[in-house]
This record gives structure tokens, sequence and C-alpha cells, in this order.
């Protein structure tokens, strides 16, 4: 047993408010951070840039596709620089450069090429303040609670859905897209850099105190952090049920996402009402992360998974079939809600899975197919559209993949501690 593990009760009274700034950082990070300032407004943009240069859905969600997979090149590169030199470091490089480079959308003239290294550079400049480096802080702070930290932290995911969306409309309509792309690199700058800057440690050791807030017994010396090695990883089942559960879903939540806006004009709603259905998602993400996280801790994580993702097939064959609000409105706040079981939950289960000592290349490569589905979903999308004139095709095509996904979660063994022996909470 390491000190991080001894019953507070032996030892002392954990603080009742233990790691509570890092919490409310990450939330912040996650709100104001590039999955909500990029992806998430992604659609209030495109029917903009279309009107203005020209370009067809699938030629602007290509810049969304580029963009994922950037990521993907990096984040094991990053993975291993987490691993190195800590989170917080990285967040404070990442945050203040990406920033200036989605500030830099608003000189577009016209070339696709240009769209397309732009949003290139925001993703490569991005990496070190994704969702990566708060699971891998918040991971060391918490055990019990893990997936409580873990829920509300990407909660602000949820948050960021509801607000940057409504940020984002308000700045297109009143000083016009460029304005609006300086005004979200601002929201990085200003709010989400000094957050970090002045509250988060990567370790609760630099604050004198252990995990889980248990004061440090000092008849145990701390060890090392305890979990295999990235090859390790990649020889279990558990890690290619994890990747492709997670890739087939991101594929179809993440198109349908990125298209919401545009699909929803289509069908005769005003830019006001569409948007209001884009902010749904977010009122269904917030609290379905922080649910998630919350039963996570006290059922078996990949039951909580499949029954989140068996619920987002019925949000989405209500999407793809129905057009009156009322129906639209509460398939969005499923949507949300099934959002708010995936690369959290993926996180999740990668320390229970796999341990924290190379959690950052381990949960770096899980979110690399992950993002492959956000990356390709998106253009798929699109594509269907360009050549059908719909996107009833895709949603029909994401509404089975992701019922596979709630099948195969079903197939994730037991955890198992670093004995190989099977996990009290599995």
């Amino acid at each position: 047993m390491t000190s991080s593990q001894h019953d507070t009760k032996t030892i002392g009274k954990a603080p009742a408010l233990f790691g509570w700034h890092i919490i409310f950082a990450t939330v912040v990070a996650a709100t104001f951070g590039p999955a909500t300032l990029v992806n998430v407004t992604f659609s209030l943009f495109l029917p903009a840039l279309q009107h203005e240069f020209g370009w067809t859905r699938s030629e602007i969600s290509l810049s969304l596709t580029i963009f994922i997979m950037v990521l993907v090149a990096m984040l094991p590169v990053m993975g291993r620089i987490i691993d190195a030199v800590g989170g917080r470091r990285s967040a404070l490089v990442s945050i203040p450069a990406y920033a200036i480079a989605l500030m830099g959308l608003s000189f577009l003239d016209g070339s696709l090429f240009t769209l397309y290294v732009l949003f290139g550079l925001i993703a490569a400049l991005s990496v070190g303040a994704q969702s990566l480096t708060l699971i891998k802080i918040l991971s060391h702070w918490f055990d019990r609670r893990r997936g409580l930290a873990i829920g509300l932290c990407m909660a602000g995911n949820g948050l960021g859905y509801m607000l940057t969306p409504i940020f984002a409309r308000v700045m297109i309509d009143g000083l016009g897209w460029r304005w609006a792309y300086v005004g979200l690199g601002c929201l990085a700058l200003f709010i989400t850099f000094p957050v970090i800057y002045f509250l988060v440690r990567d370790t609760p050791q630099e604050c004198g105190q252990t995990v889980d807030g248990c004061p440090a017994d000092p008849r145990q010396p701390i060890q090392a952090t305890a979990g295999l090695s990235l090859a390790q990883a990649a020889r279990t089942r558990s890690f290619w049920l994890l990747a492709i559960t997670f890739v087939l879903c991101s594929f179809a939540l993440n198109g349908l996402q990125s298209q919401i806006v545009p699909l929803l004009l289509d069908r005769g709603l005003s830019s006001d009402m569409a948007t209001l259905i884009l902010v749904a998602v977010g009122m269904g993400s917030f609290p379905g992360r922080v649910i998630a996280g919350y039963l996570m801790d006290r059922f078996f994580a990949p039951y909580v998974v499949s029954g989140f993702y068996a619920l987002s097939v019925v949000g989405i064959l209500t999407l793809a079939n129905s057009s009156a609000m009322a129906p639209l409105f509460l398939s969005a706040i499923v949507l949300g809600l099934s959002l708010g079981a995936e690369n959290d939950a993926l996180g999740y289960m990668t320390g229970r899975y796999f341990g924290l000592r190379k959690f950052g290349q381990i949960y770096s490569i899980c979110l690399c197919f992950y993002l492959i589905g956000a990356a390709t979903g998106p253009y798929f999308m699109a594509l269907s559209f360009d050549h059908t004139g719909s996107y009833r095709t895709g949603m029909l095509l994401g509404a089975v993949l992701v019922g596979v996904s709630s099948l195969l979660a079903l197939l994730l063994p037991s955890y198992k501690d670093i004995t190989g022996r099977a996990s009290a909470q599995s």
C-alpha cells in the first residue's frame, strides 16, 4: 500500500475541499480550451466562410480534419513531454501560442491553403492545452474520486458548449466573423492562461500533500508511480478495445456535431434557433460528464459508457427523422449526455487499466484513435451532403457505429492493478 492509499482515519483527516483549486482551474481550461474554441464553434463559422469565399462545405470542413490530424501526429510527442516535464509547463507554453494563431484566422484572404495551414498551426500549438494535460494532472491529485474529478473538469467542455457558441454568435452578428476569431483567442489568452499559472501544480506533493488529500505517513516512503509502459499496454486486449470503441463513436458524434448548424438551417430553422440547438448539446454534456464521472467511481466504467452510447443512438435517429423544435432540442441534449462519456471516460479508463507511470504516452495514443474519428467524421458528414444533398445517410451510418461502440464497451475486461489482480472496482 502506498502513502496515497492510507485510510485518512488512521493518519489524519483529509481537507474537506481538497484539490478545489485544481478542479476549478481545469474546469476553466476545459471551458475555454481548444476543443470548445475551435471544434464547437466551427459550424457557426461555416456558413459565413461559405458565403464570403464561395467554398463548399466539404472544403471548409477539411480544415477541421487537418486540425485534428495534426493533433494526432503531435499528441504522442506531447505525451512524452508531459511525462517528463509535467502538464503545467506544457499548458503555459501552449495556451498563448495557440491563442495568437487562432486570432490569425481573422486575416483569411480567400485562400484555402491559408485556411488549412492556419488550422494545422493552431492544432500543433494547442496540443499542450488539450485534455491529455488536464487529465494527467487530475490523475495525480485524485484516486478514490478520480472519475468525479475528471467529470467535473470535462464538464467545463459542456459549459463551453453552452457559452462559446453564444459568444461567437454575438461576435459574428455584431462585429463579423473576423473579430469573432479574435475574441475567441482572447478568451484563452486572458482567462485560461492566468488561471493555470496561479492555481495549478502538477502533483499534490508540490503543495505538501498526497493523493486524495491524505496527510503523508512518515513511516511510508513515497513510491514511484506504478503502471505499464506503452509497449506493455499495446499488447493488451483492453488497449485495442478502447481504441476501436472510441474511434467509432467519435467518428459519428463529432461528425454530426460539426454540421449541426448548417443541417438545421437547411431544414428552415433560423440561425438563432440552430445556435440554440447547438447550445442544447452543451446543456446535455455539462451534467452528462459529471454524472458519468460520478457513476464511474461507483460502477464498472465500461458499463457506464455503453449505456450512454446506447442512449445516443436514440438521439441521432431522432435528429435524422424530425424537424420539430421540441424533438430536436431533446435529441441534442441526449447527444450532449453521450458526449459526456467520451474522451474523459477514455482518460479515466486509461489510468485504471494501465496506471500512471507512462500515462501521458499511453493516453496520448488512445486519444489519437479518438481524434482520428473526430477528424474524419466531420469531413465524411459534409461530403455525404455535397454528394447527396442531405445528411441523412451519414447520420444513419453514425447511429450504427455508435451502436457498435456500445456493444464493444461491454467486452472490456476487469481492471487489474500492477500485480495483475482483479480490481475491486470492477
